[in-house]
């Protein structure tokens, strides 16, 4: 070997461990996974409660909307226009009565749901006003309504 060469070739060795030692140190991460620290456990703090929605407002507070709509220039319902949402007629079935002197009560029924009212309850921004022998009288900003107690529907006839 000569003397030119000798130099060249510790430059190539040089280079090509710097080579092999950079290649080894982008694959450690995935030869070695590494290792997490270990803390010690905090005592477990009470968390907050969670915070619970605030009921929404009954439909019959929104009544000032229907009769003054925002983008009608007149600012007054179109003709016909219906009333937003069900009836309180269509929506609650009257189911019973009771009444023991002076206190009623009265039960209604809302699909599967059941409540119990008495005179000057609400029910949906509706007042329970009265409990007559067979119905209901509701009043509410928007007009006063009743729930009706309607008879039993008759049982089929039994095969003899």
């Amino acid at each position: 070997m000569t003397a030119l060469q000798l130099p060249m070739l510790r430059r190539n060795h040089m280079l090509g461990g710097a080579a092999v030692l950079l290649a080894g140190l982008a694959i450690w991460p995935w030869l070695v996974p590494p290792t997490p620290a270990t803390r010690p456990l905090a005592a477990a703090q009470p968390s907050a409660p969670a915070r619970l929605l605030a009921p929404l407002p009954p439909l019959a507070s929104f009544v000032a909307i229907v009769e003054r709509p925002l983008f009608a220039p007149s600012r007054r319902p179109p003709p016909g226009a219906a009333a937003i949402g069900p009836s309180i007629e269509s929506r609650y079935r009257l189911l019973g009565i009771v009444g023991s002197g002076p206190k009623k009560k009265a039960f209604i029924a809302e699909g599967a749901h059941r409540a119990e009212i008495a005179e000057g309850d609400t029910l949906d921004g509706w007042t329970v006003k009265e409990i007559a022998q067979d119905r209901v009288l509701l009043s509410s900003p928007a007009g006063d309504a009743s729930l009706k107690l309607k008879p039993a529907a008759a049982e089929p006839a039994k095969p003899q």
